[in-house]
């Protein structure tokens, strides 16, 4: 009796070696996904920041290149405006000229400021847009 009580708690001991066994090798087959898992994530928010910066940095690029084209013809209508100014023969020209030009002046205004508020909207989604979707390709990898 005493072995086959010695024999029954032999192989209880070696299934319970069995059983831990397999729960550490299952616990540390996760760790080793999760790892896997989280660098891949990494990997791709990584991308999608430098690429969000690329767009920021092109986008800034248009932006300075239309305000400054924008300071030019500014700069060339306030000149224009001056030599009609000066070449007037009358008051009421010189009245007509500077109503003129200020509803010009007026009317550009904000057709640039549209130009530039559209240019800001693009920049802003061509920087979000990219992190927004690389995080939820992140989001999915590590899922």
């Amino acid at each position: 009796m005493s072995d086959n009580i010695l024999q029954t708690a032999t192989r209880n001991t070696e299934r319970s070696a069995e059983t831990f066994k397999d729960f550490a090798q299952q616990g540390a087959s996760y760790g080793k996904e999760f790892a896997e898992k989280t660098e891949a994530a990494a990997q791709e928010a990584g991308k999608s920041f430098q690429k969000s910066y690329v767009n920021a940095a092109s986008d800034a690029a248009d932006f300075r290149a239309q305000w400054i084209e924008m300071l030019r013809e500014n700069a060339n209508a306030s000149f224009d405006f001056a030599h009609r100014l000066i070449a007037a023969k009358s008051p009421s020209e010189a009245l007509e000229l500077m109503a003129a030009h200020s509803r010009r002046q007026f009317e550009t205004f904000l057709q640039q400021s549209q130009q530039l508020t559209g240019l800001a909207q693009q920049a802003a989604t061509g920087v979000v847009k990219p992190m927004q979707d690389g995080m939820k390709r992140a989001f999915d990898k590590a899922a």
